[in-house]
């Protein structure tokens, strides 16, 4: 199954949110397979654990969004591209909010 990205606000899970090709999505995933990358160049997403759990708030957002941004040119295949391009919608929409969270959680 690998990582799943989740927005959450006041215990919530927030759901329909808009899909980059078209309809709704509740969830992002299938972008684990470009994680792994050096420490110093994603501070963000070199902490999702495909076996754990980790959480970034809306002051991370502007960080992982350019994480996002540098790794979706390594997304070669449709579902990598389609679960990073997810995940950076997640983290706009976080972005606005001042009591939400992105959760990441591993198998």
């Amino acid at each position: 199954m690998g990582v799943q990205a989740s927005l959450w606000q006041a215990g919530r899970q927030l759901i329909g949110l808009p899909d980059p090709a078209g309809g709704t999505f509740d969830a992002a995933g299938d972008f684990d397979r470009v994680l792994g990358r050096e420490e110093s160049s994603f501070p963000l997403l070199s902490r999702v654990d495909p076996y754990g759990d980790v959480q970034f708030m809306p002051f991370d957002m502007p960080q992982l969004l350019s994480e996002i941004e540098r790794l979706l040119p390594s997304a070669r295949q449709e579902p990598e591209r389609r679960g990073l391009e997810r995940l950076r919608i997640l983290a706009e929409v976080c972005a606005t909010m001042t009591d939400a969270s992105i959760a990441f959680v591993g198998d």
